[in-house]
C-alpha cells in the first residue's frame, strides 16, 4: 500500500506542476480541498476529505482510509491604474491575457496500525497576472532601459506545486497529533519588468528569462481532538519554507533570487449545534513579513539596497490575519450542505502598489457555498462555489520620483467553482 501511495504522490506532483494557481489569500487559496473551499475555507477541522491533511496533518487518523481527487477552476479579473505619472498619461491596464486557472486537488489516507495513519496530499499556490499592455513599459523611457521584444506586455507566472507526506498518531481516544513533511517545486516566469533593471544590482536578470525554479521544503505540525461532547478543537503550524534560489531572477528577487513561502499558523473550533448541524470558526496567520521577497518594502531602494541585493526590496506585503466561519447541515441521508464567510486583513500596503501589479492580492471578503452527495459504496461527489469582493487598493506615494512619481492603484476579484470525487475504503472511528 505504501509503494502505491508513493507512486500516486509522484504522479500528482507531475500533474500539479502543469497548472497555475492564482492568489485569493496572498498567494494561497482560501481553503485546502473542495469541501473546505465551500465551508468558508475552514481546513483545520470538520472537513472529511484527505486533501485537508496538508493544512492539518492530525486529521489523517480520523479519516481512516480515504481517497479524494478533484479540481477547482478560478476566474479572475483585475488590473493596474497609473495616474499622475510624468512618464505617461493616466491609464488603466487590465490583466486580461490569462483569466482562467485550473487547480488540481488530490489526497489519500490509510491506517497503518491501530493508532497510526499515513497520508499524502497535494497542494498548490501561486500568482498569474497577465497584461497584454505592460503598466511598466512607460518607465523604460529616460531610464536607459531598452524595451525589448515582449516587454510591451507584462506577466508574472509563479507556480508552486508540492506534496505533503503525513504521519498521524492517536495519542488518546479522540486526540490526534500529526506531522507533515512538505516538498515543493517553485517555478517563476516574469516578463515586462526590464525597466526595473535601472534599480537592480543584476539588471540583466530582472525579467524575460523564461520559466525557472527550484525545490523547497517545510514541515507542518497539527493537533485535533474533542474538548467537550459538543466542541472539538484544532491547531496547526506550518514552517517557513527553505527554498532554492532562482538564479535567473536574481536581479528581481531579494537575496539574489530567493522567494520563500511564509510560515502559517492558527487554530479552529467546531461546534456541534445539533445532530444535523455544526459550525466552525478558524483563524490563520500568514507571516509574510518574515519572508524578504514578500515582506520587504520597495522603499528599501531609498536606503541604497537595489533589487536583488541581500535583504533587498520585495512586494512589501503585510502579515495577514484571516477569520473564517463555516456552517454545515445534513439536509438528507445522502446530502450535506455547507456555506461560509471569510474576512482577511489587507495584505497589500498602499506605498507598495507599483510592484504589486505583479501580485494583485487585494480581496478582503469571500462568500462560499457547496454540497456533498453520497452514493454507491463509500463514494461521494462534492461541489463548491466562492466569490471574493472586487477591491481596489489605492496607492499613496507608490511610484518613486525616479520613475516619474504619481500613484499605482491595484484591483482584483476572483470567482471559483470546483468538484471532487471521494471514496472511503476504511474505518474512521
Amino acid at each position: 500500500m505504501m509503494n502505491k501511495l508513493h507512486s500516486t504522490a509522484l504522479a500528482a506532483v507531475g500533474c500539479l506542476s502543469a497548472f497555475n494557481a492564482q492568489a485569493t489569500l496572498g498567494i494561497f487559496e482560501h481553503g485546502t480541498g473542495i469541501k473546505a473551499l465551500g465551508y468558508g475555507g475552514v481546513s483545520y477541522i470538520g472537513v472529511d476529505e484527505s486533501t485537508a491533511i496538508s493544512a492539518n496533518p492530525a486529521l489523517a487518523f480520523g479519516l481512516g482510509g480515504r481517497f479524494d481527487l478533484g479540481a477547482d477552476f478560478l476566474v479572475v479579473r483585475g488590473g493596474t491604474k497609473i495616474s499622475g505619472n510624468a512618464a505617461g498619461p493616466d491609464e488603466y491596464y487590465g490583466s486580461t491575457g490569462k483569466k482562467y486557472f485550473p487547480i488540481p486537488q488530490f489526497g489519500v489516507t490509510t491506517r497503518i496500525a491501530d493508532h497510526w495513519a499515513f497520508g499524502v496530499s497535494a497542494f498548490a499556490a501561486g500568482l498569474g497576472p497577465d497584461y497584454p499592455r505592460s503598466p511598466y513599459a512607460r518607465f523604460a523611457q529616460g531610464q536607459g532601459a531598452a524595451v525589448e521584444a515582449g516587454s510591451a506586455s507584462a506577466q508574472n507566472s509563479l507556480k508552486i506545486a508540492g506534496i505533503s507526506f503525513v504521519l498521524a498518531h492517536e495519542v488518546l481516544p479522540g486526540q490526534s497529533i500529526g506531522l507533515a513533511a512538505n516538498v515543493q517545486h517553485q517555478s517563476l516566469s516574469t516578463d515586462g519588468t526590464l525597466p526595473f533593471g535601472a534599480v537592480s544590482e543584476s539588471p540583466e536578470f530582472v525579467g524575460n528569462q523564461g520559466q525557472h525554479g527550484g525545490f523547497g521544503a517545510s514541515f507542518t505540525l497539527g493537533w485535533t481532538g474533542h474538548i467537550t461532547p459538543w466542541l472539538d478543537g484544532a491547531l496547526s503550524y506550518r514552517s517557513k519554507t527553505w527554498q532554492q534560489k532562482i538564479e535567473q531572477y536574481r536581479g528581481l528577487l531579494p537575496d539574489q533570487g530567493r522567494l520563500a513561502l511564509p510560515a502559517i499558523f492558527g487554530g479552529a473550533l467546531l461546534f456541534k449545534l445539533a445532530p444535523e448541524w455544526n459550525a466552525a470558526v478558524e483563524y490563520q496567520h500568514f507571516a509574510y513579513q518574515r519572508s524578504n521577497a514578500f515582506g520587504n518594502s520597495l522603499g528599501l531602494l531609498f536606503e541604497g539596497r537595489p533589487l536583488g541585493s541581500d535583504n533587498g526590496p520585495g512586494f512589501g506585503w503585510n502579515n495577514q490575519n484571516v477569520y473564517k466561519l463555516g456552517i454545515q447541515h445534513q439536509w438528507a441521508k445522502d446530502w450535506i450542505l455547507r456555506g461560509g464567510f471569510i474576512y482577511s486583513t489587507q495584505v497589500l500596503s498602499k506605498s507598495n502598489t507599483l510592484f504589486n501589479g505583479l501580485a494583485p492580492a487585494t480581496p478582503k471578503f469571500h462568500v462560499t457555498g457547496g454540497f456533498t452527495y453520497a452514493f454507491g459504496k463509500g463514494s461521494e461527489i462534492t461541489m463548491f462555489g466562492a466569490v471574493s469582493d472586487h477591491r481596489t487598493v489605492r496607492g499613496e506615494n507608490s511610484i518613486p520620483a525616479a520613475f516619474g512619481g504619481g500613484e499605482a492603484d491595484i484591483d482584483f476579484q476572483s470567482i471559483n467553482v470546483g468538484v471532487s470525487y471521494g471514496l472511503r475504503f476504511g474505518k474512521t472511528d
